[in-house]
């Protein structure tokens, strides 16, 4: 299994020092991947709170976010080797044809090393201000899939379709990766992971217990088995969003990464055993990040935490 880290963009430890720090001494340190992901506004009386989270826990970083792509661009031009994803960008919230081709400019200036993570986005009122109608969001993701991988075809190129219309053009440059970056999608309703199974280069999951995480991969490999797919071969990202705890917690329920030190450590064994291929440790919301050492500091006891976990400080 590989392991990535996400970039300091969003809250109090986001800057662009931070992830300069962060960027080079990930590539330096071996880590596979750097990741950013996508909140775009944090309304004071939310239509819908973060999913999972009534008591606010996890929005309170949410008042800063760089944007998602642009903090990876960054991020590419102070590297070479290290991959760099998005997990994940709200689809329905965007233009496709406008999207397809700052990822493919995107792919272009990291030398082909983005993976581009797609959701649909929880936030009604993210909704509101794209003018996206909410509940037809999955509809509209999954056409923007195929208008997007369209467009990096070989041209000329056309697609017609409900919500995207493109008429025969020429549209440059192709993604360096081809037929096109990896595409991961993430979902939690069954509706939502059969979508995925169909359409995806790969499952990307977060804030659920390892088994659930586990299920969740499951269906999606046995929904693009069932589309005449290799449903065995798609790949998994584990995104951990992190809370580290002196104490143990009941593991009944506990979302991945949150713990002890050791109960870290054994949710990233189990998905190692279980075949995922990447996990990444996004420490953004952790409170006692309060300065670019400390979060240096996670950044090295991350890398070894597959041999064991780390002594607590």
């Amino acid at each position: 299994m590989e392991l990535g880290f996400a970039l300091p963009h969003l809250g109090p430890i986001a800057s662009r020092d931070n992830i300069r720090r962060v960027a080079v001494e990930a590539e330096r340190l071996g880590y596979h991947s750097l990741w950013t992901n996508e909140r775009l506004l944090k309304p004071v009386n939310p239509k819908t709170p973060y999913p999972g989270n009534p008591e606010g826990v996890l929005d309170w970083q949410y008042e800063t976010v760089f944007e998602h792509l642009t903090s990876l661009t960054y991020a590419s031009a102070l590297t070479e080797r290290i991959r760099l994803g998005v997990s994940l960008i709200n689809l329905p919230f965007h233009q496709p044809v406008q999207l397809a081709k700052r990822i493919a400019t995107m792919d272009h200036l990291s030398n082909g090393r983005i993976d581009i993570g797609l959701g649909l986005g929880w936030s009604e009122d993210e909704a509101d201000v794209t003018g996206t109608p909410f509940a037809d969001r999955g509809r509209r993701a999954a056409e923007y899939i195929d208008a997007m991988k369209a467009l990096w075809g070989p041209d000329p190129v056309e697609f017609h379709g409900r919500y995207v219309d493109v008429p025969l053009t020429e549209f440059g440059p192709k993604p360096v990766q081809q037929p096109n970056p990896p595409l991961y999608v993430g979902a939690f309703a069954p509706v939502a992971l059969r979508r995925a199974g169909r359409i995806a280069d790969g499952f990307t999951a977060c804030c659920a217990p390892v088994d659930f995480i586990l299920q969740m991969r499951q269906a999606v490999k046995d929904a693009a088995t069932e589309a005449g797919r290799d449903g065995a071969s798609l790949p998994t990202v584990v995104r951990c969003l992190v809370h580290r705890t002196d104490e143990p917690l009941p593991d009944e329920g506990r979302p991945v990464a949150h713990g002890t030190w050791e109960q870290i450590h054994e949710d990233v064994v189990r998905l190692d055993e279980a075949g995922v291929e990447v996990v990444f440790f996004d420490v953004n919301f952790v409170t006692d990040v309060d300065g670019t050492e400390a979060l240096l500091g996670y950044l090295e006891r991350f890398r070894g935490i597959l041999d064991a976990a780390p002594a607590t400080v």
